[in-house]
């Protein structure tokens, strides 16, 4: 009877969101370059979400219709992924992941479709393998057009349109050019959404001269093609979002969506976003100044109700700070937000 009481105290006040991203392991066969398991290799902590812990987001899971499967790490490699993935195909939650796209194999694509997974998402940094291989070491590009050729083919075999494909391309000035090239890219895997984003965590101070936003003499060139590219792909019925090429200290958004969307990290964590997640703990570089690398959490599933840990006084307030709807001027904001997000390249892009 207790329980049962405990469960239903537990649904007063439970928030309508958007999504609920959950990070299932912080594993990764990759070593990109600019990714904080590569550059925190020596004191990075690999682990997996036990199914257990993920049995603990059953309850919460009616808060959301998306359930992303993603984090600081490949989830694939995750044992019991499809079991996740079909836990939340059973409760008629629409279900995504990213993934590098190395471990795509023919089995695991089918099943896949047959999970009838909603999105696949896939990280590029290139459109040629010359290009991206070096950044993405680990990966390779004509191996992940390869597999995708092969998700095609198994759509239209079992008659599927899912999963849709998306693509998830890192901006980088030595690869911008290269994303002329996305559409074509597009069309040939089935893809009708593009991200393009920049690094939005330098944590090896040497890719600061990578960042676009830094290449203040090109912002007007970076910026036009962008737009060249949105409105062309528009013409061919792909959606192309991206993040601009500078940033606007006066902004009081976060691309994150932290006032409508989670993030439960591999430890249970409720986190704002994967950049305020615990698992990092090192250094990042904005403006050439070396700043600690800060998490943010606000309760653990493992002993709290993601209701109550919603409902903190200390969570809604962070959370009104990035709502649009509640007006506060820019340097109010400014004065009332953690350091972590006043210094966020992804809160600041425009």
């Amino acid at each position: 009877m207790f329980e049962w009481f405990k469960r239903q105290l537990d649904k007063i006040g439970s928030p309508t969101l958007d999504w609920v991203q959950v990070e299932v392991t912080t594993y990764c066969n990759a070593s990109c370059i600019y990714c904080p398991h590569t550059v925190m290799r020596n004191s990075w902590a690999n682990r997996h979400m036990p199914i257990e812990l993920f049995y603990q987001l059953i309850p919460f899971l009616g808060y959301t219709d998306l359930v992303y499967l993603q984090g600081w790490g490949e989830p694939l490699l995750n044992n019991d992924f499809f079991e996740m993935v079909r836990i939340c195909k059973d409760r008629g939650k629409r279900v995504g992941f990213t993934t590098n796209g190395m471990l795509l194999t023919e089995d695991t694509i089918r099943m896949l479709v047959d999970l009838q997974l909603d999105i696949i998402g896939i990280s590029l940094a290139g459109t040629t393998a010359r290009t991206h291989n070096p950044i993405r070491k680990g990966t390779d590009f004509n191996e992940i057009i390869s597999h995708l050729d092969r998700l095609c083919k198994t759509k239209v075999e079992k008659k599927s349109q899912a999963p849709a494909v998306h693509l998830a391309y890192l901006m980088l000035k030595s690869n911008f050019d290269e994303l002329k090239e996305i559409l074509p890219l597009a069309n040939r895997v089935g893809a009708k959404q593009i991200v393009a984003s920049n690094q939005a965590l330098i944590v090896d101070p040497k890719l600061s001269a990578e960042a676009i936003f830094n290449d203040t003499l090109r912002t007007d060139y970076y910026r036009n093609t962008l737009d060249e590219i949105r409105h062309k792909a528009a013409r061919e019925d792909i959606v192309f979002d991206y993040h601009g090429p500078a940033l606007d200290d006066a902004s009081p958004r976060c691309r994150e969506n932290v006032h409508r969307a989670c993030v439960i990290n591999v430890e249970g964590e409720v986190v704002p976003c994967v950049l305020t997640n615990p698992v990092l703990s090192s250094y990042y570089t904005f403006n050439d100044e070396s700043l600690p690398l800060t998490g943010m959490s606000f309760g653990n599933i493992r002993n709290e109700s993601l209701t109550r840990i919603w409902n903190k006084k200390e969570y809604t307030r962070f959370r009104d700070l990035f709502d649009p709807e509640i007006a506060r001027k820019p340097e109010q904001i400014r004065a009332d937000m953690p350091q972590r997000c006043i210094k966020c390249h992804k809160r600041l892009g425009a």
